[in-house]
């Protein structure tokens, strides 16, 4: 009884997962293919989850998301430390510079915001409108939190994965991708120059705990031009946000960077 229960959490999680901005609806031979389940499993499945408001019927009667799932993420979001401590920074840095902002976390082997702000500069309006989740490979916020995960998570993330090529400057070679993440967190940012939207360029950097581990990615977008005008300035305006939100996580620099910085 207890295994069948985990089986259909497990199904119910990844036909949640299935829905995403490029396909916001669902039919139910879709999902049981996408599965691999009977129809007849899948139609419960569907069933319980429209039952419960995780899920809900369009009137040709596929499936969307429920706006039970709003109430969720409103209550995430009031218990996450980062969110609520970044928050007010995150506007003030989104007013001082004139653009667009983000805060996003790791879930799993996704990249997703949990804050946008958009600026009053001519940022691309994909920043606001790429979707919930960030690719891995080819998002400044990605690649921040790629870089800083676990060597044997990393492994797992990268094994059996296809780097899909999202803009012609995107990295879709596995060694490049991870020579690109040791440089990330080496330098302490990390770019990226067009690769998830063309004419978008972000920097992001990393927000650690009390424990030095990376809990999230601050980042700013530009237009090309706007980048390669101001890059230093956003790098840096971007660096010393991430470290006063560290700071306020608890996170101290540890000795030996401390000496480093004073020398460097």
């Amino acid at each position: 009884m207890r295994q069948r229960l985990l089986g259909s959490v497990l199904h119910a999680g990844a036909a949640l997962d299935l829905f995403a901005t490029e396909q916001h609806e669902w039919g139910t031979t879709e999902i049981a293919e996408a599965l691999a389940l009977p129809k007849s499993s899948a139609h419960a499945l569907l069933a319980s989850l429209t039952e419960i408001g995780l899920l809900e019927r369009t009137p040709d009667r596929r499936f969307r998301l429920g706006h039970k799932l709003l109430g969720f993420g409103e209550t995430v979001l009031a218990g996450s430390e980062v969110f609520n401590a970044v928050r007010d920074m995150l506007n003030e840095l989104m007013q001082r510079l004139g653009r667009s902002v983000y805060l996003a976390v790791r879930d799993g082997q996704h990249v997703v915001y949990i804050n946008r702000m958009q600026g009053p500069s001519s940022v691309p309006a994909s920043l606001g409108s790429a979707g919930p989740t960030l690719p891995m490979h080819a998002s400044a916020a990605g690649k921040i939190l790629f870089a800083h995960a676990p060597e044997a998570q990393m492994r797992r993330i990268l094994d059996g994965r296809r780097l899909e090529q999202l803009t012609r400057r995107t990295i879709t070679n596995e060694s490049t991708l991870v020579a690109e993440l040791k440089a990330v967190r080496r330098q302490g940012y990390a770019l990226s120059e067009g690769e998830y939207v063309s004419e978008l360029f972000c920097v992001a950097v990393p927000i650690h705990n009390r424990d030095n581990e990376v809990v999230a990615a601050i980042g700013i977008g530009a237009t090309a031009a706007d980048f390669e005008m101001n890059r230093e300035k956003m790098v840096r305006e971007v660096m010393r946000a991430a470290q006063i939100a560290s700071r306020e996580q608890g996170w101290r620099p540890s000795r030996t960077a401390e000496v480093d910085r004073r020398l460097g």
